[in-house]
């Protein structure tokens, strides 16, 4: 699945300068375009909100067409960013699906098992430098216009996250079309941005302060990724 040319020592090497770094081409050309066609035709999509806080509908709201609850979703989402962290975009909780057996029929799975591999687990090793990576987690994640990600660093009281990645399966991204991954120093400053190009893998370390940016309504695709953590436990 991880492109057969690919070389680390350069991205190895930024990695432990910078804490983070972003690898083009990094998966097998055949291996993009399978994921792609999962993502963009054959995932059931959730709408993805804080687990804390209620429910972005009101039991009236559901009487709404699917349209108008989207938006309706959507615009409660920024109303709650205005006043904290909140990030509204669509997923699919691949972890989950692979343990209680939902959606067997996706390639997904396979990606599951393929993270999970001692083959992946000994890659994600040699390129972090941390022989402590015990696991990967995933999702599915689909950005559309209007969809963001506000500012946090990923740092979790119940799991040791050590690297944060994102596999990028969006098409032909442009920098104005927004969904940019941006790294956030303590002046509030975006000292770097990773545009989430095509079969790129995007990694840095935990934690670290970074925000997605909102999508344009003129971005002309929706913003695609696999995206979890190399986790120590």
């Amino acid at each position: 699945m991880i492109n057969n040319d690919l070389r680390i020592e350069s991205y190895r090497a930024r990695l432990d300068a910078v804490g983070r770094v972003q690898i083009p081409a990094f998966l097998q050309e055949s291996s993009a375009e399978r994921l792609r066609q999962c993502l963009s035709r054959e995932v059931p999509w959730e709408p993805g909100q804080r687990s804390d806080r209620p429910p972005l509908l009101s039991s009236t709201a559901q009487e709404l067409s699917p349209l108008q609850q989207d938006r309706a979703r959507l615009m409660e989402a920024v109303r709650r960013a205005m006043s904290g962290f909140e990030f509204f975009f669509d997923r699919f909780k691949m972890i989950e699906a692979r343990r209680d057996g939902m959606h067997p029929e996706l390639v997904l799975h396979v990606v599951v098992d393929f993270l999970n591999s001692p083959d992946f687990l000994a890659f994600a090793r040699e390129l972090t430098g941390d022989h402590g990576i015990r696991m990967v987690s995933a999702m599915a994640v689909r950005y559309r216009a209007g969809h963001f990600l506000r500012m946090h660093d990923d740092k979790s009281h119940g799991e040791d996250r050590a690297f944060a990645y994102v596999i990028n399966l969006g098409r032909n991204w442009e920098a104005d079309w927004g969904g940019l991954l941006q790294f956030v120093d303590d002046r509030q400053n975006v000292v770097e941005t990773f545009t989430p190009h095509w079969n790129s893998l995007s990694l840095f370390r935990v934690p670290q302060a970074h925000q997605v940016s909102q999508v344009a309504p003129w971005a002309g695709d929706h913003r695609y990724s696999i995206t979890g953590w190399f986790r120590r436990s």
